[in-house]
């Protein structure tokens, strides 16, 4: 698993960037939080999930193939992680409301 610390800090004020990681052995791929929400706008396919770490932390996910990944949206990228541009429509918070039917205050 990629470093929980790294992950939910860039995420925090998370605006515009996707962020992949790759994990494990198997060579799969991930998007959390904010990315997997702005990532599932950007391309079909992206199923979001509830993922559970130590059973006490509660995190959205998505597995991506990278293969898909539409190159003009790469900014960078090694064997372990990839950088993705994505200007959001809307943003994530009013996401977090449609989700758990809650309306967030204007």
């Amino acid at each position: 698993m990629c470093e929980v610390v790294k992950v939910l800090e860039r995420e925090l004020e998370n605006s515009g960037l996707i962020y992949v990681y790759q994990e494990g052995g198997e060579g799969k791929w991930y998007v959390y939080e904010r990315s997997a929400y702005f990532l599932s706008r950007m391309m079909e396919g992206v199923v979001l999930e509830r993922y559970v770490m130590d059973n006490t932390l509660w995190l959205v996910r998505a597995e991506v193939d990278v293969d898909c990944i539409p190159h003009d949206t790469i900014l960078s990228y090694s064997n372990k992680e990839y950088v993705l541009k994505y200007t959001p429509q809307n943003g994530f918070q009013e996401w977090l409301s449609e989700i758990e039917g809650v309306m967030m205050p204007h």
